[in-house]
């Protein structure tokens, strides 16, 4: 595990993925009433693989506390970095830290579902100085978010980040392109999260709700 303050990372390409996952036990609290720990744990896994596996070989920065997530992460390709302090935006700024050497930086959460085009997100070319955000399908959070690297770019992750990201970056005087994607827009927070799944989906990877 790298610690971001002194990563050595070297850019292979103008952009990285930056992908905070917390431990994998801990995740989904709020999926409880519908499914057990189990299973909760299984579809952490699978949707952060998944994103993941989205990406590749694009580099990765995985974000963590938590000694099994690193080692996940590490097994699948990705470079795990330390968080040094509690709290998604700690995390965030930790990954943009080790991920310095990069033009520009992903930012996804690891709880999407159905990620394949994020694929077309990272080959999109995109002005030096633009913010891309993806907001989730309430238009409230913040699925996806691309900034340039080395201009202080805040993170404000938490109730209203798609509003407050978007302030951010009219502060900073960036050009701001916000993404409409319906299946990017979806995270899984809550069971009508689950519910709008396509139950295929949830047949193929093995998720039964009760």
């Amino acid at each position: 595990m790298v610690d971001s303050s002194n990563s050595s990372a070297q850019s292979a390409s103008p952009i990285a993925v930056i992908v905070p996952i917390k431990a994998f036990e801990q995740a989904k609290d709020r999926l409880s009433s519908v499914l057990n720990a189990d299973q909760r744990k299984h579809l952490a896994r699978t949707t952060a693989l998944g994103v993941i596996e989205s990406v590749r070989p694009t580099a990765i920065f995985v974000v963590c506390d938590n000694p099994e997530v690193s080692q996940w992460a590490e097994s699948h390709g990705a470079t795990a970095v330390r968080q040094p302090e509690p709290g998604l935006n700690s995390a965030v700024q930790a990954g943009i830290a080790a991920a310095h050497n990069f033009d520009r930086v992903m930012i996804v959460h690891s709880d999407l579902p159905l990620p394949h085009r994020l694929r077309d997100l990272l080959d999109a070319t995109a002005a030096s100085n633009t913010v891309s955000i993806v907001p989730d399908r309430h238009r409230d959070g913040t699925n996806v978010l691309v900034i340039p690297s080395g201009v202080g770019f805040e993170c404000h992750y938490g109730a209203n980040s798609f509003e407050a990201h978007k302030a951010e970056a009219n502060k900073l005087g960036l050009q701001l392109q916000i993404i409409d994607d319906d299946e990017l827009a979806l995270d899984i927070d809550t069971p009508d999260d689950l519910l709008a799944l396509p139950t295929q989906w949830l047949e193929q990877h093995n998720i039964t709700l009760f």
